[in-house]
């Protein structure tokens, strides 16, 4: 790899691209009240969301895995990705999920797991130089 490409990569990792990207919204249409979550380096793990979404409902959500960290989501029914699987989209297929408005029984999620991320490693950086569209703050 040239030195210019490991420093354009390495450059647009500091401008803060996301390797995965989850919103989740109390009413349909990513409307009410929404709680965003991310991570630019590939984190695998259990995310448990706050009681302050979920005593409402949630409403709607969107998922973005960069397509080479191949992120997988799986949505569950209860705090610390226990109960019922209410869901999951797989390995960058499809690289974006957007439900605008969830089932009953989706509209009860309380956690969500997000596993088997790819790190790109390039000087030391996990760098992925795609934008998740699901971050509220994301001016289009």
């Amino acid at each position: 790899m040239k030195i210019s490409s490991i420093l354009a990569f390495s450059s647009m990792a500091l401008i803060g691209a996301d390797a995965w990207s989850f919103t989740v919204w109390t009413e349909d249409y990513q409307k009410g009240k929404h709680m965003h979550f991310k991570s630019m380096v590939a984190d695998n793990n259990c995310y448990s969301i706050p009681d302050q979404i979920t005593r409402e409902r949630v409403g709607s959500f969107t998922f973005c895995s960069a397509a080479w960290t191949r992120c997988s989501i799986t949505i569950h029914s209860k705090p610390g990705c226990t109960g019922d699987k209410l869901g999951s989209a797989t390995a960058g297929s499809p690289k974006e999920w957007y439900k605008k408005s969830t089932s009953k029984e989706g509209s009860y999620m309380k956690s969500f797991r997000i596993q088997g991320c790819k790190k790109v490693p390039i000087a030391d950086l996990d760098v992925d130089v795609t934008k998740c569209l699901d971050d509220p703050s994301y001016i289009h």
